[in-house]
């Protein structure tokens, strides 16, 4: 009943910390960092798709003051819109333009900003900007933006020039978020942001860039491809490739193609931009950055991986499995791998019986290397699995079989390795010495029909000096086969003695171990235990004799 209880207790533990794992710590950090992991590539491999164009445009072009640095970065912007039309004119248009630029509530050039983006759109190619949903959260969450204040922040005329056709399908208001939360490996983004409108009394929808823009100008496959991944994980990828890819728009005096520099590194064939049906994504990733603490990645660069991946059909991208049950599941089943593991190696490898520390070590790292087993076969599938939560549940279980095991190897009820043949007890009293000599030294002189001497415990020559001596004699004592108690006046008033005889004496009742027990007077012996065979030393001087003469018909 004793057993049957503290398991419960233990079982309890367990679910309270199981629960725990679940709903607190950021293990999301955890996972992701495997995410990125898994989908890391070399600075070598071609990521981006080859049906994006990446046009790196100056956002802080120098000015001799504040007004002018900005008038040329909205100059920039219009002299680019301008320079596409040229080339859509000439049939040589992408299939939408991408504007990771956001336009805060300022008038200039407004007038000439919002006609290049009417001609642009009724010549069939399509204007998207990023519209900043950071850009009144300094002082509160983002969760708590209204999207009026937002409004208030932003050249709203373009925006609403940007709005798709309002009955046409999946139409959109112009607000398209790019927002991203940097990590070491990757960044996360979510599809759906709701802010709430007083004017309108409603909640307004600001929907990601990056699945807009793969909803409209993607085919049929990247569109169900997208509706897999809602709310999803970019791996930074190769940004030496991006930079290779990237032609620099300083515009010319009529906005021809040589306007779009190529990068000084481009091979010859890609010197002269080839924007014909291709997505164009512009921005400036040297002034847009993704702070990292210890390193950066350019946010255009990040929204151009996201797309490139929603456009990719042959789903490189390896994505995280999010699903609750599958992290439940994941944690139980391993928590009782654990369980299974340290049970048979308690069971059956006896030298480690009296080590539960290292059984729950092996039954950890077993259950570990099992679940990167799992990690990589599910890797075949194009799926990262949430690791986390359930490393959390094996080191728990881990924990609890060893305090388990180490209960039930105190109470003395479990099989030991049978390493000693004899332990001696004895008080460290006026008789001593006597014990070495009469006991230890005839003992450790005997040897067995095969030769072989007694693996004897004996404290001064079995304990090194800072071993924990409480725990050496207690494993000591269960992996012994016969429990030799020197019986002194003072034997049962010292604690460590009284520890060891009671000790061998449940495992006596248990039939795991014999007891000699040696005493000079039957007065000696405790009250509890005279019951007990015991041989008094003065009546009985070849007490050895009779301690030895069971080891002399004994199998090796």
């Amino acid at each position: 009943m004793l057993t049957l209880k503290r398991l419960a207790i233990y079982l309890i533990t367990f679910l309270i910390t199981f629960i725990l794992a679940l709903n607190l710590g950021n293990w999301r950090v955890v996972d992701n960092y495997l995410v990125g992991y898994s989908n890391r590539t070399s600075e070598d491999e071609a990521i981006v798709n080859k049906d994006i164009v990446f046009v790196h445009i100056d956002q802080n072009p120098p000015g001799e003051s504040g007004c002018e640095s900005f008038y040329r970065k909205r100059r920039n912007t219009i002299n680019l819109l301008n320079a596409v039309i040229e080339q859509t004119i000439n049939d040589n248009g992408p299939k939408g333009v991408i504007l990771d630029i956001w336009f805060g509530n300022d008038n200039t050039e407004m007038d000439d900003l919002l006609m290049a983006i009417e001609n642009l759109k009724a010549l069939g190619c399509p204007v998207y900007a990023a519209y900043n949903i950071n850009a009144s959260t300094e002082s509160v969450g983002i969760d708590n933006v209204s999207f009026d204040n937002l409004e208030q922040q932003h050249l709203v005329q373009v925006y609403s020039v940007l709005a798709d056709d309002p009955e046409e399908e999946g139409s959109g208001s112009g607000r398209y978020h790019t927002n991203f939360y940097g990590e070491t490996n990757m960044a996360s983004y979510e599809n759906d942001f709701y802010f709430f409108s007083e004017s309108m009394q409603s909640n307004i929808l600001i929907e990601s860039l990056v699945h807009k823009v793969v909803r409209d100008l993607g085919d049929s496959k990247t569109m169900l491809l997208q509706e897999k991944r809602r709310g999803s994980i970019v791996p930074y990828a190769s940004i030496s490739e991006m930079q290779e890819r990237s032609y620099f728009f300083q515009p010319d005096s009529i906005l021809s193609l040589q306007s779009f520099l190529p990068y000084e590194g481009m091979s010859p064939e890609d010197q002269v931009i080839d924007m014909d049906e291709k997505i164009m994504i512009v921005g400036d990733p040297v002034s847009d950055v993704i702070d990292l603490g210890n390193s950066s990645v350019p946010g255009p660069y990040v929204v151009t991986w996201a797309i490139s991946d929603l456009l990719d059909e042959n789903i490189r991208l390896k994505l995280p499995l999010e699903n609750v049950w599958v992290i439940i599941s994941q944690m139980l089943f391993y928590a009782l791998f654990v369980a299974i593991v340290f049970a048979l190696i308690f069971k059956y490898v006896k030298s480690l019986k009296t080590k539960p520390l290292i059984i729950a070590f092996l039954s950890a790292l077993a259950s570990l290397l099992l679940l990167f087993i799992y990690y990589k076969v599910i890797l075949t599938f194009n799926a990262v699995i949430p690791v986390g939560q359930t490393i959390v549940a094996i080191i728990v279980s881990a924990g609890l079989c060893w305090l388990f095991a180490y209960k039930f190897l105190v109470t003395g009820v479990a099989e030991g390795a049978e390493k000693y043949d004899i332990f001696i007890s004895y008080s460290h009293g006026p008789k001593a010495e006597w014990v070495e000599k009469n006991v230890y030294e005839p003992l450790a002189a005997y040897r067995k029909p095969d030769g072989d001497k007694l693996n004897i415990f004996f404290d001064k020559k079995s304990i090194g000096i800072g071993e924990a001596f409480t725990s050496k004699y207690m494993w000591a004592i269960v992996d012994t086969k016969c429990f030799i108690p020197v019986v002194t006046d003072e034997y049962y008033g010292k604690n460590h003695c009284r520890n060891e005889l009671d000790l061998a004496v449940n495992r006596y009742v248990e039939k795991l171990i014999d007891i000699n027990m040696l005493t000079f007077s039957f007065e000696a012996v405790p009250d509890p235990y005279r019951t007990f065979n015991f041989i008094e030393i003065g009546r009985n001087p070849n007490f050895i004799d009779m301690i030895t003469s069971k080891f002399s018909d004994s199998p090796k």
